[in-house]
């Protein structure tokens, strides 16, 4: 499995597609990141510096759903080539046992994803110090508990989208029916906030959305019953789903 994982760093290397890709994925996030936050005046018709800091990183930080939507159309389009290439045929002639085959392409998947996101969210956080430096604003530590919340949350976005977008794309065999399942989950809220709120807000518990807002909002790390619901939730998503994925490739004769 660990060959596998590696082989699919290696094509990042060598395969200028996937390393252009990645690299123009890293560079929107950031430029987005910026934008939003030059463009207040614009916007939201505020200056600045009359944003307390924390607002400052939180706006720029939304550079990371540029990460997260880019990373999900990656995600599914290097599952896909899988089927529509047939090189699937090789890869479990390599490894026959198509579970471990699945796991290894979900585990690069999430290894990728992190390495990712957790590189853009510093980068974005430091861009942040330089930018409140330069307007004569205070600073914020990263021992402060608020931002180390939203900092975690931020990184966990992208991981959480591109691992539905794998099982999207395993289940459906097509990188369309990956991206459109992981996005669909993405916007989904967005449409149910139009219906009725005791059906809305029943619905929205079930959702993603609402976990992953609830741990960028903590005020501290504490494993409390929002944290652990969040995390309930967000797990069975990724679980439920990649069972599904890992059903239908068991199932496809090849």
């Amino acid at each position: 499995m660990k060959d596998l994982i590696m082989a699919d760093f290696k094509k990042i290397n060598f395969l200028s597609s996937h390393r252009n890709y990645l690299i123009v994925l890293c560079l929107l996030s950031i430029s987005f990141g910026l934008m939003f936050l030059f463009t207040l005046g614009v916007t939201q018709g505020k200056n600045l510096t009359e944003l307390p800091a924390m607002e400052v990183i939180d706006i720029s930080l939304l550079g990371m759903d540029v990460a997260a939507i880019m990373l999900i159309i990656y995600t599914a389009t290097f599952i896909a080539k899988e089927f529509s290439h047939g090189s699937i045929h090789t890869s479990l002639a390599i490894m026959p046992l198509r579970q471990k085959f699945y796991v290894s392409k979900i585990l690069f998947i999430m290894i990728l994803s992190l390495i990712i996101s957790i590189t853009l969210t510093l980068i974005i956080f430091g861009l942040d110090q330089i930018v409140l430096l330069a307007n004569n604003m205070d600073t914020v530590s990263l021992n402060n508990q608020a931002l180390l919340s939203k900092l975690i949350g931020t990184i966990i976005l992208p991981i959480f989208y591109s691992l539905l977008s794998a099982a999207g794309s395993f289940y459906l065999r097509s990188a369309a029916g990956g991206i459109m399942f992981a996005i669909g989950i993405m916007f989904l809220p967005a449409l149910i906030k139009l219906f009725p709120a005791n059906f809305s807000d029943m619905a929205l518990m079930l959702l993603p959305e609402k976990s992953l807002h609830a741990l960028t909002e903590m005020g501290a790390i504490t494993f409390n019953g929002q944290l652990m619901n969040a995390m309930l939730i967000l797990l069975s998503w990724v679980l439920i789903s990649n069972i599904l994925g890992l059903w239908k490739l068991k199932k496809v004769d090849f």
